[in-house]
């Protein structure tokens, strides 16, 4: 949860790993051996190390559910920005943009004038995020499917877009600050 007791999650916490299930499976097979030894045995030691093992198999699912990374994150950004898009929700789209760069701002606003998706479909998604750099950044390789109408045309159609997003985190806020888009062909890898 969020340091200030809040029910969000905590994204700045440090997560070892991304994904729980190893360590599940892991502490889980360990504790079926030594259950299995402590049925066989009795000895206090593997009844021990058996709760152990569950408890911490218990404990780093519960870490990876609480605990969102600034990855795990910016993988659910995007599905939520092209919903915002599907519905026309320009605050939205807006404030996941860094306000400084006007510029950017300003295509982002031309073109939701200019576009009216009826569906905004991300086939392919990668995020690396770099941390170690101050603010950290990252970015984000997509692949997108729009269907939609352009509006001073009026004709419908479908575009296959290569995405580069540029991030940074300001404020704690992870902010779009430069994104390139290209066509892309039906089964491009990124």
């Amino acid at each position: 949860m969020g340091s200030s007791g809040s029910s969000t999650p905590d994204y700045d916490a440090v997560m070892p790993f991304e994904s729980s299930l190893p360590f599940v499976i892991a502490y889980l097979i360990g504790a079926l051996v030594t259950g299995a030894v402590w049925l066989n045995s009795q000895s206090r030691w593997s009844l021990a190390t058996t709760v152990v093992l569950v408890l911490a198999g218990v404990g780093a699912f519960v870490a990876d559910q609480l605990v969102v990374t600034d990855r795990e994150y910016l993988q659910t950004l995007f599905p939520r920005l092209a919903i915002a898009a599907e519905k026309q929700d320009v605050a939205t789209i807006m404030a996941a943009l860094d306000p400084e760069l006007r510029p950017l701002r300003d295509s982002a606003e031309q073109v939701l004038k200019r576009v009216r998706p009826k569906e905004v479909v991300i086939t392919k998604l990668q995020v690396t995020v770099d941390p170690a750099t101050q603010p950290p950044k990252a970015t984000a390789v997509m692949i997108v499917r729009v269907t939609g109408e352009v509006i001073e045309k009026g004709s419908q159609g479908t575009v296959l877009a290569g995405v580069k997003v540029l991030l940074h985190k300001k404020g704690g806020e992870w902010l779009i600050r430069d994104a390139e888009v290209e066509q892309a062909k039906p089964g491009q890898d990124l």
